[in-house]
C-alpha cells in the first residue's frame, strides 16, 4: 500500500511539473514569436531601403553618364569593329 501512495505522489508531482513547464514554454514561445516578427519587419524595411538606394544609384548613374560635363571629359567612346565581333 505504501508503494501505491508513493506512485500517486510521484505522478501528481510529475503532472504539476509538466503543466508548469508547458506554461513557461508557452510564454517563451510567445516572446520568441514577437521577436521574430520584429526581425521580419526590420528586414523588410532594410530590403525596401536597399531597393530605393539601388533605384537612386541607377538614376544618378544615368544622369551623370548623360551630362555634358561627363561627355566633355570622357567623350562618347564607341567600340571598334574588331571588339564588337568578339
Amino acid at each position: 500500500m505504501n508503494t501505491l501512495i508513493q506512485a500517486n505522489i510521484f505522478f501528481f508531482i510529475t503532472s504539476i511539473a509538466v503543466v508548469v513547464f508547458l506554461i513557461l514554454g508557452s510564454i517563451c514561445f510567445f516572446y520568441i514569436i514577437g521577436i521574430l516578427r520584429n526581425i521580419k519587419k526590420a528586414s523588410d524595411t532594410i530590403e525596401r531601403q536597399i531597393e530605393n538606394a539601388s533605384a537612386h544609384t541607377d538614376s544618378l548613374y544615368h544622369a551623370i553618364k548623360e551630362s555634358a560635363l561627363f561627355r566633355f571629359f570622357f567623350g562618347n567612346k564607341k567600340k571598334s569593329a574588331s571588339r564588337r565581333k568578339e
